[in-house]
């Protein structure tokens, strides 16, 4: 089983958070835009590089704000193991690019007030419950680790 980074943005401007709103089987949910760290790839580039792909928004990562981890077991195949780094990034300018790259389940990338964020469908759950703690606090969350399936 491999180790797989990802590499998450949590972006503020004007009392809101930059998400991408995405579509499951379970309904629309919002996720922070970032993605998978590739080989040889710093994690700061990794976010660089999503951000750009996903919103058409250029970052700057200013600091680590967050890590989790999730273990994932579906049925009869092998477990899929995610770290997640959650970074405090700034604009590098206030409109977008043309994204290059959304994901299969990406609908759109939206400005969305911080309180609702906190409170609404922002997953996973860990992130939507420590959202404001890892903007506010000056330091790195463990936010811990999570067993799904079996």
């Amino acid at each position: 089983m491999a180790i797989r980074n990802s590499a998450k943005a949590l972006v503020i401007r004007d009392g809101k958070i930059l998400l991408n709103r995405c579509r499951a089987r379970y309904g629309v949910y919002y996720a922070l835009p970032g993605g998978g760290q590739k080989y040889g790839e710093t994690l700061s580039d990794a976010i660089k590089r999503e951000l750009l792909e996903e919103t058409g928004f250029s970052v700057t990562p200013q600091r680590m704000a967050g890590v989790y981890e999730a273990i994932t077991h579906r049925r009869n195949s092998i477990p899929d193991h995610k770290v997640y780094f959650f970074f405090l990034c700034t604009l590098n300018s206030a409109a977008p690019l043309n994204p290059t790259h959304r994901d299969d389940y990406q609908l759109s990338s939206e400005w969305v007030d911080l309180s609702e964020a906190a409170s609404g469908r922002l997953f996973p759950k860990t992130v939507r419950d420590n959202l404001l703690k890892m903007i506010y606090c000056e330091g790195t969350i463990y936010l811990g680790s999570e067993h799904k399936g079996g």
